[in-house]
């Protein structure tokens, strides 16, 4: 258990860099504690109290003086012992300042005992070390909430039959502060936020709405790096520039094909008539198209490999035609779709298959601005 101790020194030593500002307002800390005492002491467990004053020293550590006094009861014979204790503890603290705030804490003190009935004579005194598992709770400005489990060695060794004990100690109490919390009054040189232009872009930080621009990057009246193309990538991160407007494109500005499948859009065998189930798909696309009335669409066909390839070919094109002319029944411009058949040519499976010839025959709508 020394070594446990002298690694809390170690802990201590290290420290940690402050991250919030910390109440330093001293803390009045009354508590219940329940004493669970070493066997070899052949005294019966009882409830105490405790009394603490500390504070905080920066925003994890605290330090605080504590006395605490229980009395116990001899477990055969009669007779007792009054137990007092005075040390000090340091604990340090992890999370925000009004979190629940787990911590650890280690300490060092004295401890005294006063006996009488069959330990009389026996009153005596000792060094004890302490370690402490707990948490704490501010619920108010000026209240908190801590419990905690404490492991205390005693080393008085006139009381029972051994060098020193290994007690318990549970406890419950409260963090009351003294006196108004400070107001922490910090200074700072002010500067005219005009003249101040933190990623040197011409622009001054409170009218920049894009902060930290690249070193050399050409920028708007606000800051923003422009977007010659108007693709939604900037011109430094564009790799093809002058993009065609309302062309859809990739992270880094080039134009790409945007392919949409009509997955349940089926025709009957061999043929380029719809079957029922394909209308309900068919108007969402309508739906869909409507509310972006500005993009042209290609409706693409495709078979799979069995029969001919000009068979297929002639039967993608007829079903192409076939969806297309539904969307224009539908109130789609004809203007804005043309129809094309890729027959087999086109597969995204296995055509050796029955799965992967059903994923072939396919309908899709080809985004085309």
């Amino acid at each position: 258990m020394k070594k446990a101790l002298l690694a809390a020194s170690l802990v201590c030593a290290a420290g940690m860099a402050s991250a919030y500002e910390y109440d330093k307002r001293f803390m009045l800390s009354p508590s219940i504690d329940f004493h669970a005492l070493d066997g070899g002491k052949q005294l019966e467990s009882d409830i105490g109290f405790g009394l603490a004053l500390g504070k905080f020293v920066s925003d994890n550590w605290s330090i605080d003086f504590e006395f605490d006094t229980a009395s116990f009861d001899a477990e055969v014979g009669n007779g007792d012992v009054d137990q007092y204790g005075l040390g000090v503890m340091a604990r340090y603290h992890w999370g925000e300042p009004g979190s629940l705030r787990p911590y650890f804490g280690f300490g060092i003190g004295y401890i005294d005992h006063d006996a009488s009935g069959d330990y009389a004579g026996m009153d005596s005194s000792g060094a004890m070390g302490q370690l402490a598992l707990g948490v704490r709770k501010k619920v108010s400005e000026r209240i908190g909430f801590q419990t905690q489990i404490k492991y205390r060695m005693d080393g008085d060794d006139s009381i029972g039959n051994n060098n020193s004990y290994d007690d318990y100690i549970f406890s419950i109490g409260l963090n009351i502060a003294l006196g108004a919390n400070p107001v922490a009054e910090e200074s700072e040189d002010l500067v005219e936020p005009s003249v101040v232009d933190s990623d040197g872009d011409g622009v001054s930080d409170p009218d920049d709405r894009c902060p930290n621009t690249p070193a050399g990057a050409a920028v708007d009246m606000y800051g923003c790096e422009l977007d010659s193309d108007g693709d939604g990538v900037v011109d430094s991160k564009d790799e093809c520039p002058g993009t065609r407007a309302g062309a859809v494109v990739d992270e880094v500005g080039c134009e790409v094909e945007v392919v949409i499948e009509l997955q349940g859009v089926h025709f009957d065998f061999d043929k380029a008539s719809l079957k029922d189930e394909s209308f309900a798909i068919l108007d969402a696309a309508v739906s869909t198209l409507s509310e972006h009335g500005k993009i042209a669409v290609e409706v693409a066909g495709h078979t799979d490999s069995i029969g001919s390839e000009s068979y297929n070919q002639d039967l993608s094109e007829r079903r192409a035609a076939v969806v297309k002319e539904y969307l224009v029944s539908k109130g789609i411009s004809a203007d804005r779709l043309t129809s094309k058949g890729y027959g087999e040519s086109s597969p995204v499976a296995d055509n050796s298959t029955d799965e992967g010839r059903a994923q072939n025959r396919r309908t899709e709508l080809i985004i085309q601005d």
